[in-house]
């Protein structure tokens, strides 16, 4: 018989992305009881999940779309463990090597890691074009970031260009007081920006999407899990937000780009005023464009 094990996860839906393979190596070793509020991420693997509680809105709206069969509550007394990270974490690498070394803590070790998700649905749209899902810029009031945003602009120049080519999707999840626009919404055939697709959907648009844009946060993960072809366009923040502070060796990084400023900043301060200029954003897209095999048309000079 295994010994029990309370693992009590991350609460982003990019960190429980990265903490797959983390938790299926833990899985292997360990009876599981998972503290997450994305328990759709983890429902391939067996283990048990622990319903909690944090005032953090969209992941308890999610925790309240669960049917109650869906939690149990461990054992009294079970050996536990925390995964995070924090700056002290981060200063010495990688997201995925701060996991690493917590659950090396309780002997599990990680062997050839695979990051990918379980079956997902169709998209739920479909198009006469191929789809490209653009993230919006925006601001949460729960965990203000603004440094390490893209400039909105940026964004919206890709997408002006992928109106031409594609059937263009803006997802967000907007809510006045918790969750707002930088910037203006970049041109769409359609948005959807008020969480109508639930999470398993939204994975599935990504995974059904000739392309995904946006700044830093779940659509890297997503995208890297699903094999999906991403632009993504970095702001500030480098401290905590360069590539190889979000992304392991191991990972597939063959169809993701990172659009990169000419001064990338390396700060770790959350409202710090980066300089977010990609002088040579053209170039970036045009190279991306070419690799991947999409059309594309010469985006005009941005300004410095």
């Amino acid at each position: 018989m295994k010994p029990s094990l309370l693992i009590r996860g991350q609460w982003g839906l990019g960190d429980n992305i990265f903490a797959r393979p983390i938790i299926r190596a833990c899985v292997a070793k360990y009876d599981v009881w998972l503290e997450t509020p994305w328990p759709e991420l983890f429902e391939d693997l067996p283990l048990r999940f622990v319903a909690a509680k944090r005032n953090l809105r969209t992941q308890m709206r999610n925790v309240a779309r669960q049917s109650p069969a869906r939690w149990s509550a461990p054992p009294h007394g079970i050996r536990e463990i925390r995964l995070g990270y924090g700056h002290a974490e981060l200063a010495r690498g990688s997201i995925v090597a701060a996991l690493e070394r917590q659950v090396a803590a309780v002997g599990v070790r990680l062997s050839a890691p695979v990051w990918d998700l379980p079956a997902l649905p169709a998209s739920p749209i479909a198009a006469e074009r191929p789809i490209a899902l653009v993230r919006p810029v925006t601001v949460r009031g729960e965990w203000r970031n603004e440094a390490r945003n893209p400039r909105p602009e940026y964004v919206a120049e890709i997408a002006q260009q992928l109106m031409q080519t594609h059937h263009v999707v803006v997802a967000a999840d907007l809510a006045a007081g918790h969750e707002w626009l930088e910037g203006e919404l970049p041109p769409h055939h359609q948005a959807h920006l008020k969480g109508e697709f639930a999470v398993r959907e939204l994975l599935g648009l990504v995974a059904a999407a000739d392309v995904v844009v946006g700044g830093v946060g779940w659509i890297v993960p997503a995208s890297i899990a699903l094999g999906s072809a991403a632009f993504v366009i970095l702001g500030g923040h480098g401290g905590h937000n360069a590539p190889n502070v979000i992304t392991d060796p191991r990972m597939d990084l063959s169809r993701i780009a990172f659009a990169t400023p000419r001064e990338f900043c390396q700060c770790t301060s959350l409202l710090h005023r980066c300089d977010k200029t990609i002088q040579d954003l053209p170039a970036q897209w045009s190279a991306f464009c070419r690799r991947r095999g999409l059309p594309f048309s010469t985006l005009a000079p941005n300004a410095a």
